[in-house]
């Protein structure tokens, strides 16, 4: 089996480093996955899910994003994202609590184009990628 190194950084910390099979990422014309042996590439990625499949495993492993950037150079992928959440430390009734206040600051905005309406629009999408993952994990936990 071939495999390719992956580092995912986030503003604060590295949170993951190691072997995988594949990546797949949230890009900004949608999903990329990305192989080993992938092209070099840059590619500017949006808040969603970032997945992991490490070798002998069959799940993936999930993280929630900000957005960021991901860049496959020599059979590794790197990828920088602001913020990025575990899925095990998500917690649903939390993100839908700061989904409904990221809600109440995006509409008390008045939807004008300064810093506080793009940073309570940056939220909500961030929290939206959260409970995107949580709901990954839950359909595919069901799988047989």
């Amino acid at each position: 089996m071939t495999t390719m190194q992956v580092e995912l950084v986030s503003s604060e910390e590295q949170i993951f480093s190691g072997e995988a099979e594949y990546v797949v990422a949230p890009g900004s014309d949608g999903e990329l996955g990305v192989y080993p042996h992938h092209i070099s590439l840059i590619n500017k990625l949006v808040p969603g899910l970032f997945r992991v499949k490490l070798p002998h495993q069959e799940e993936q492993v999930v993280y929630a994003i900000s957005g960021g950037f991901l860049e496959v150079q020599s059979n590794k992928v790197t990828v920088l994202a602001d913020v990025v959440e575990r899925s095990e430390n998500l917690d649903e009734a939390r993100l839908l609590e700061e989904k409904r206040q990221a809600e109440e600051r995006v509409k008390a905005s008045g939807y004008a184009l300064d810093n506080d309406s793009a940073k309570a629009y940056a939220s909500l999408e961030l929290v939206l990628a959260q409970l995107k993952a949580l709901d990954y994990l839950r359909k595919n936990a069901h799988r047989g």
